[in-house]
């Protein structure tokens, strides 16, 4: 049976380890209620972690199986994005109903824009390279999002708890670390990709150690403002522009 690299079996066993301790931890803290997609995610990521454990590395089995378990975990993902925005706009209910409307129809686009890039595509397509050209385009626009709202998040001084700051900020680096394996899949050999994975592998386990550290009861209490610091009356007309647009938009959406 055909082994993972040893470095790569460290960081599987690193990033298995952090994935049930935070699991462990948002259970224990109540926080699986507040964050229930992101706690969705990381239950789909250990049950990933288990079955591909059972399969011979390297194998057909191997390859299908990540493929079926890594498509349930990009169904989390986008949920986890609409739930960020959810929590970052959670005073802002029309804001926060057109944004997901948005996000929505990028996501469907994206896939769109896949299914028609294997159309034109002259090559035969496999399963496995169809699968990482849908792979790549989603998570880019999930990426694109997800940088929208830390964008957002830089220019309007709304207060946030401080969870839901380390939360954004942790996402938006996760998947930033998938693009460049993504890459490198899509345009170079499997063997490569194998070989530079224990690499890409490390930034999201990085990421699963921050929120295991930085997630906690106490961060739903505290408010934090990341905004850019604005003069006490700037910071009031932006606020009350940001307001107008709101209920603007949630008047439109209750026609």
């Amino acid at each position: 049976m055909q082994r993972l690299p040893f470095e790569q079996q460290v960081f599987l066993l690193v990033q298995t380890l952090s994935l049930l301790g935070l699991a462990i931890r948002m259970w224990q803290s109540g926080l699986y209620r507040v964050y229930s997609y992101f706690f969705a995610y990381l239950l789909l990521a250990l049950l990933q972690a288990g079955v591909l454990a059972s399969v011979p590395f390297g194998s057909r089995q191997y390859v299908y199986a990540w493929m079926g378990t890594e498509g349930l975990i990009t169904c989390t993902y986008v949920l986890v994005v609409l739930e960020t925005y959810s929590l970052i706009l959670r005073d802002l209910s029309g804001i926060a109903t057109a944004a997901r409307r948005y996000i929505r129809i990028m996501v469907l686009a994206a896939v769109l824009i896949s299914l028609l890039m294997i159309v034109l595509d002259r090559n035969p397509a496999t399963i496995y390279g169809f699968f990482l050209t849908c792979y790549r385009i989603v998570l880019s626009a999930l990426l694109i999002i997800v940088l929208a709202s830390l964008v957002f998040l830089v220019y309007y001084p709304i207060p946030l708890t401080r969870n839901v700051v380390f939360y954004s900020i942790g996402y938006s680096v996760y998947l930033l670390a998938r693009a460049p394996a993504l890459l490198i899949a899509n345009y170079s050999h499997f063997e490569w990709f194998r070989q530079l994975d224990a690499v890409f592998t490390g930034v999201p386990t990085a990421c699963l150690l921050f929120w295991f550290f930085t997630l906690n009861r106490n961060g739903e209490a505290k408010t934090v403002v990341v905004g850019h610091h604005w003069k006490p009356e700037d910071e009031k007309r932006i606020l009350s522009h940001l307001q107008a647009i709101n209920d603007s938009l949630f008047r439109s959406a209750r026609k």
